[in-house]
């Protein structure tokens, strides 16, 4: 009698088609992003939706702004980032410096400390000093780096609320009224308890 068996193990094509069906799903992603970072360029609509708020300052930081119509805040944008620009240069450029000083005193520690230095404003000071400065700099300079990056997601959320809030209604149809009344109690009668006053709140929406 013959027997008949069954590979439930996957085939070289059907693994192929898979794969195929991913790079096809994630072409059409790509491109449908595409299309929309170009539609931001020709959006010329008064308020823009808070979504592509956050593309644009992801692109260029500062047009969630401009499109928000919030002016001013584009040179506090820019200010933030040349300041975090300034602090990264001045701990990089140190750290460097006492970089190339501990691995010359590392590599003479035969000299004595009075000629054991690379640059002369380091004459006398101890190894121990430089290296802990080495490594001051270089933390400080590493926050900076994750200050930068913290402020870029920053100006992206600032431009979200604002369009966020640019939409939000504040017209006449929208409308908050607080009147006195009369609360009555529906066993009033029965159990002898007195009409009292009360204040009534209506919330009148668009």
């Amino acid at each position: 009698m013959d027997t008949i068996r069954y590979n439930d193990k996957p085939t070289k094509d059907t693994i192929t088609v898979k794969d195929a069906a991913k790079e096809i799903g994630f072409k059409d992603k790509a491109r449908d992003f595409t299309k929309e970072v170009g539609l931001l360029f020709r959006d010329t609509s008064e308020l823009q939706n808070p979504r592509k708020a956050v593309l644009r300052s992801a692109i260029l930081p500062g047009w969630g702004q401009i499109r928000n119509r919030k002016w001013w805040k584009v040179p506090l944008v820019y200010g933030g980032f040349v300041g975090l620009g300034l602090v990264y240069e001045f701990n990089q450029r140190y750290y460097k410096e006492l970089l190339t000083e501990s691995q010359f005193r590392k590599a003479n520690q035969n000299l004595p400390l009075d000629s054991r230095f690379k640059y002369e404003r380091y004459k006398g000071i101890s190894d121990d000093q430089i290296y802990n400065a080495k490594d001051f700099y270089r933390r400080n300079r590493d926050l900076t780096l994750y200050s930068t990056f913290g402020f870029y997601l920053l100006q992206m959320v600032d431009a979200y609320i604002d369009a966020k809030l640019a939409t939000f209604d504040v017209s006449d149809d929208l409308s908050l009224k607080i009147k006195p009344s009369v609360y009555a109690p529906v066993y009033a009668n029965g159990g002898g308890y007195a009409p009292m006053p009360a204040l009534t709140l209506n919330l009148k929406f668009k």
